[in-house]
């Protein structure tokens, strides 16, 4: 289970870079979304800030490097998403619709590799290019929360403060707009 949520928490983030016409490099990176920075920043929120356990642990887990060393601890990783964002047995979400409806379908099934994440960006970027204005390209990241909320069963522990820790990492960085916009519609 934890494994599934850190490769959603990845396909969220590779279309929130796609969004933003980013592609995913060929080793898997997500440029300028680092999951190893955003989850214990989302789970310290989650149990009442730095002070509460969630926190401590977060930041025994930062402090000690179980988040660093090149993904030599992507267990761990997984581990700190999977109490993060919980998947659930939803309804299925059909690939053939093609859209927002298609582009969480990719995020539900995805393996969490370079090539799967690649193809949620290019999914996404080309979604994006439909958008006319950001509000339109917010309101269908917000919509790709949705579809991932009420279908695929997904949802995030800690609500709202764990989005809002986001801002703490990112700040007003436009990426981090359009993952805070998925992220808010998978909690609404």
């Amino acid at each position: 289970m934890a494994s599934s949520a850190l490769n959603v928490l990845s396909g969220i983030a590779a279309a929130a870079a796609g969004f933003h016409g980013e592609k995913v490099s060929s080793g898997g990176a997500i440029p300028g979304l680092d999951l190893a920075k955003l989850l214990p920043a989302m789970l310290g929120s989650k149990a009442g800030g730095a002070s509460g356990l969630l926190g401590s642990i977060a930041s025994v887990a930062a402090g000690s490097g179980l988040l660093g060393g090149g993904g030599s601890k992507l267990g761990d990783l997984a581990g700190l998403a999977g109490s993060l964002l919980s998947t659930g047995s939803g309804g299925a979400v059909s690939k053939a619709s093609g859209g927002v409806e298609g582009l969480a379908s990719a995020i539900l099934g995805n393996s969490g590799s370079a090539s799967s994440l690649g193809s949620i960006a290019g999914l996404a970027t080309k979604l994006g290019k439909t958008a006319t204005s950001k509000n339109d390209l917010l309101g269908m990241a917000s919509s790709l929360g949705k579809c991932l909320g009420g279908a695929g069963g997904v949802s995030i522990n800690g609500g709202s403060a764990a989005v809002k820790a986001v801002d703490s990492v990112m700040g007003n960085d436009a990426k981090g707009v359009i993952l805070k916009s998925i992220l808010n519609g998978i909690i609404k």
